[in-house]
């Protein structure tokens, strides 16, 4: 799968898991291979590890990754037609 089909499906579950998932997690949830699942959320803006959790029987510790809603931009404010210049006038 590609990284554009990957990316909207690691987001829908990461929304709905306030929690947040590991990758073990996301593997089970979605079948796609490991390597994909850890370059998409590399690559994703809006994904951020939250914690690490701590395995038992001396496994490496695994990242849980949350995602955030990222807002749209706030709109340029319109210029009032009235609006005078008075920094670019000279005085003499």
């Amino acid at each position: 799968m590609s990284y554009r089909k990957v990316k909207p499906i690691l987001r829908k579950i990461l929304l709905g898991y306030t929690d947040g998932l590991t990758v073990n997690d996301l593997i089970r949830k979605t079948g796609i291979d490991d390597r994909q699942i850890r370059r998409t959320l590399e690559a994703m803006d809006d994904v951020y590890i939250d914690r690490w959790y701590l395995a038992e029987y001396q496994k490496p510790a695994q990242a849980v990754y949350c995602v955030v809603n990222i807002p749209d931009d706030c709109p340029r404010p319109q210029k009032a037609h009235n609006e005078k210049r008075t920094y670019n006038r000279r005085i003499s």
